[in-house]
């Protein structure tokens, strides 16, 4: 049977009891109790319903619509049912929602949608739990009444009204990572970056970073740095970048904490290996060199660091009184400087250059050089190296005339000659007149026999020459050879020589 509904009554209660619940109960019957206008209004014929509002008892202000729908007539031994809906009027949640039903011995009690969540001796009971904002729930209950008469059944609903506010629980987290190079020259910026990042659900405030930079390190001056980042939204992050400066080799370690206002803070640390090139220089050249005749002077460039020496120079500062010959590849001469372009001078890899001079003049020179690089300190040398002329000794000797007879004379002409660029010392000529002759005079020195002994000239200077002169007469015929000794302070061994004389 198609249930006809409709609303008939209001009723001000939190249990709400529908039209024909307040009977009296006589003999194991139920009969109907007068109803008055202001809780219910007839139902038409062959159906019936009811309704109510809670807690106003009418639409305005009130939370739970109630209604009873049932047949007013129905056939004894047919089946039939009856139904309660329940709506929120409210767009709130209205929890423990129970509908309450009780029904006169007329009613044999069938199967119901939903299932009763209680039932026996006529009576039953839904929990329907929560009702939704503006949701409706529908139970109908299934039965048939086998004898004539009148059923009455009654039905009642409650609720709790409940008041919901929800409350957001969040998570403080924050991170923060640090970035360096791995590996900087002394020499150049080390650039360092923080990242501060808000990870967690709750906004940050009062961010602060704060950054204690190890021995060895400053930013401007300092060692100690703080950045207020300010506030961070969930999500969000922020970038610090500065340069620092390392005034030591070695590694450092370099660890930076950020905090809030929540209470959260994090660190990070990064590490930098600072290196420096560190060049030497030595130099090496003869002691002593001759005059007019080309020599070298050699330079070595090393490195004693742990990195290579970039864009490395040689420059050395040639002597006045010397020419540069030649160089070593890479080597470029402007007015007194040579300068060799290294490039990069690799620890344990020295450089080797050299540069060739020539001298025309004596004396002691000394040869700077300076090497320096990208990140290298100017390191300096010098060596030095005597130039020396050499003597050169000639001996001349002539007679005139030759041949000559017994009785006459003839001169004996001795020359003495420093070719060479030194001077030399105690240079002395020592004449032995052929025994076919006898000396009569010399220009001078000493005759003793046929001896005759120049003075010792103590400096015979480049280019310089003495001569002698010395007069013999024939004593007897024959072939004589006059012979000539020189000793000098150059020469190792005397010079010796013979002049033949033919005396008649």
């Amino acid at each position: 049977m198609k249930l006809n509904l409709k609303k008939v009554m209001s009723v001000m209660s939190c249990a709400v009891l529908l039209a024909g619940c307040a009977q009296q109960q006589q003999q194991g019957k139920y009969s109907a109790a007068p109803t008055s206008k202001a809780s219910a209004t007839a139902t038409p014929a062959k159906s019936g319903g009811s309704s109510a509002y809670f807690p106003s008892g009418k639409a305005e202000g009130s939370g739970l619509l109630f209604e009873k729908m049932a047949p007013a007539e129905v056939l004894a031994g047919q089946p039939y049912q009856y139904a309660y809906k329940v709506s929120n009027l409210t767009d709130a949640t209205l929890e423990n929602v129970v509908v309450s039903d009780r029904v006169s011995s007329g009613f044999a009690a069938g199967d119901s949608e939903p299932k009763a969540t209680t039932a026996g001796n006529g009576a039953a009971t839904w929990n329907l739990g929560s009702l939704g904002p503006k949701e409706s729930k529908t139970i109908t209950v299934n039965g048939s009444s086998p004898d004539e008469g009148v059923v009455t059944t009654c039905g009642s609903a409650t609720y709790n009204p409940i008041a919901c506010l929800d409350i957001h629980v969040v998570k403080a987290n924050i991170t923060l990572t640090k970035s360096e190079p791995a590996d900087e020259l002394l020499c150049d910026p080390i650039p360092v970056t923080l990242t501060v990042k808000n990870t967690g659900s709750s906004a940050l405030t009062g961010v602060q970073i704060a950054d204690a930079l190890p021995a060895g390190m400053t930013s401007d001056g300092k060692g100690n740095l703080s950045f207020d980042i300010g506030n961070l939204a969930p999500g969000e992050s922020k970038e610090v970048k500065y340069t620092a400066a390392a005034s030591s080799t070695g590694k450092l370690v370099n660890t930076a904490k950020v905090t809030s206002t929540q209470g959260v803070s994090a660190e990070a640390s990064a590490t930098t290996t600072v290196h420096q090139p560190v060049l030497a220089i030595a130099c090496k050249a003869d002691e002593q060199q001759y005059m007019g005749r080309k020599f070298n002077v050699c330079y070595t460039v090393s490195n004693t660091g742990d990195a290579p020496a970039a864009g490395s120079t040689l420059e050395v500062t040639v002597p006045a009184g010397l020419t540069v010959a030649s160089t070593t590849a890479g080597g470029a001469v402007s007015g007194n400087k040579i300068t060799w372009n290294l490039g990069s001078v690799d620890a344990s890899a020295p450089q080797n250059v050299c540069a060739t001079f020539s001298s025309e003049g004596a004396g002691v020179y000394q040869f700077a050089g300076t090497a320096k690089g990208t990140c290298a300190a100017a390191v300096s040398t010098s060596c030095e190296s005597k130039v020396v002329g050499i003597a050169a000794i000639l001996l001349e000797k002539s007679d005139d005339p030759d041949p000559v007879a017994i009785g006459d004379t003839t001169t004996y002409t001795v020359k003495v000659t420093n070719q060479g660029s030194a001077d030399d010392s105690n240079v002395q000529i020592v004449v032995t007149i052929a025994p076919e002759l006898t000396p009569v005079s010399t220009s001078e020195g000493t005759i003793s026999g046929n001896t005759v002994t120049m003075p010792v000239v103590a400096k015979l200077g480049a280019k310089q020459a003495v001569t002698y002169k010395i007069v013999a007469k024939g004593v007897t015929a024959g072939d004589g050879h006059t012979s000539f000794k020189l000793t000098s302070d150059v020469l190792k061994s005397a010079i010796s020589a013979e002049e033949s004389t033919h005396v008649y």
